[in-house]
């Protein structure tokens, strides 16, 4: 049912394809633009002349206008020129569009065309096979059909969720500038360059092997390899690389393994407070402590060390925080295995040197290095938030479930 006062119109109705060739003088340099899909927006190439060009036919880039990359249309690959892109030139591959008899706002279509609604009449309009086969047709694009509300009412929308686009990119440089002052704190704290009130002397070098608990014989040790065949929906919960951040247990994608097969493959029980550090050469640096995640029994594989430090000598949280900085483990001499799969030795892992201040000190420099990354995860989840609350308010206003009042002033 359409939504009333809203109009079924189709593509060719309300906006009209803008081509202003570019005829390239040798000698001059241009650049070109592209477009990421899943709607992540316009890039700029890097400058380039009229011989690379060669005989590909290019058109001068139109301020405010729909373009969208045919190649990738289906892929959701389409944005807003703007004042960024003014002298920019773009192939033929990238038609661009206008609003015609006033009767859409390209913001408005934009959004639009970000929703699985709008995915999913792209890919009508691509036919062919995935990839570059599935280009999207001129013709068939502007046949589609649209309900779009009277034109004010897409301004208001426009108007809406613009305010949320904002608030989301704010937060999002909150957490990149947290995560950079928290990267600065971290290498002052962990190489003593900043040292806390009260702390003194020079800090103990020491092997990593030396830390490890020596109340138990599996205290540094590796997981067995985890075959595919035995995931199952419950049992034992498999901790694997993707659950070892830098510095913190990522508790998501959760695979499990029956009890029975836990013990067929005799791989290493996981416990609360373990250290878990990832041994593949890519991405290097990642260590985490294992939390309380209310699991009857953990494992993991054989990319992953387990190691059960000494309490009286070290903590769990300070190793992993040594784990993030930039050091020498990661070294081709370190690594064993086949090149797609590279691994840190458990013999070179235990010859890994650190540096060590008093355990009180220690304890001090996690805790504070703990609140820090607390904070970062706050922010994350508020903006993890905002993005779900907005794609519910999308999915309510680009399809008139939830309308919105013009103003007599706004329509004027």
């Amino acid at each position: 049912m359409i939504p009333r006062g809203w109009s079924l119109l189709k593509v060719a109705d309300f906006l009209e394809r803008v081509s202003i060739p570019v005829i390239l003088n040798e000698g001059e340099t241009y650049r070109e633009i592209g477009i990421r899909s899943h709607g992540k927006g316009i890039f700029h190439k890097e400058l380039t002349d009229a011989v690379k060009i060669g005989n590909k036919r290019v058109f001068e880039i139109v301020k405010n206008a729909f373009i969208v990359n045919i190649v990738f249309a289906w892929e959701q690959a389409v944005a807003k020129t703007s004042n960024n892109e003014i002298g920019f030139i773009a192939s033929h591959r990238f038609p661009q569009f206008l609003p015609k008899n006033n009767l859409c706002n390209i913001d408005f279509l934009l959004y639009f065309f970000k929703t699985p609604k709008g995915k999913y009449l792209l890919g009508l309009a691509s036919p062919g096979g995935a990839g570059r086969n599935k280009t999207l047709g001129q013709k068939e694009f502007e046949k589609l059909e649209l309900v779009l509300p009277p034109i004010m009412e897409q301004h208001k929308i426009t108007k809406i969720l613009s305010t949320w686009d904002k608030e989301i990119r704010t937060t999002e440089a909150l957490i990149d500038n947290s995560k950079q002052q928290k990267k600065a704190l971290m290498q002052q704290l962990l190489t003593g360059k900043k040292r806390f009130s009260g702390f003194k002397g020079e800090w103990e070098e020491v092997k990593l092997s030396s830390l490890a608990s020596p109340l138990s014989k599996k205290s540094f040790t590796d997981g067995d390899w985890v075959e595919s065949p035995y995931i199952s929906d419950s049992g034992c919960r498999l901790i694997q690389t993707g659950n070892i951040g830098v510095g913190v247990f990522k508790d998501k994608n959760k695979k499990y393994i029956s009890e029975q097969s836990f013990i067929d493959l005799k791989c290493t029980e996981v416990q609360v407070g373990d250290l878990l550090i990832c041994r593949l050469a890519e991405p290097a640096g990642r260590a985490c402590v294992v939390p309380e995640i209310n699991e009857k029994k953990m494992l993991t594989s054989v990319d992953v060390t387990i190691m059960k430090v000494d309490s009286t000598r070290t903590t769990s949280h300070f190793l992993s925080f040594i784990f993030s900085l930039d050091h020498t483990l990661y070294t081709v001499s370190s690594l064993c295995g086949g090149s797609t799969r590279s691994r840190v030795s458990r013999t070179n892992l235990g010859s890994m040197k650190i540096k060590l201040p008093s355990i009180k000190e220690q304890h001090k420099i996690s805790s504070v290095l703990t609140c820090a990354y607390k904070e970062i995860e706050l922010l994350e989840q508020q903006l993890a938030d905002l993005k779900q609350e907005k794609k519910a308010l999308m999915q309510q206003l680009l399809t008139g479930k939830r309308r919105v009042k013009v103003d007599e002033s706004e329509a004027a």
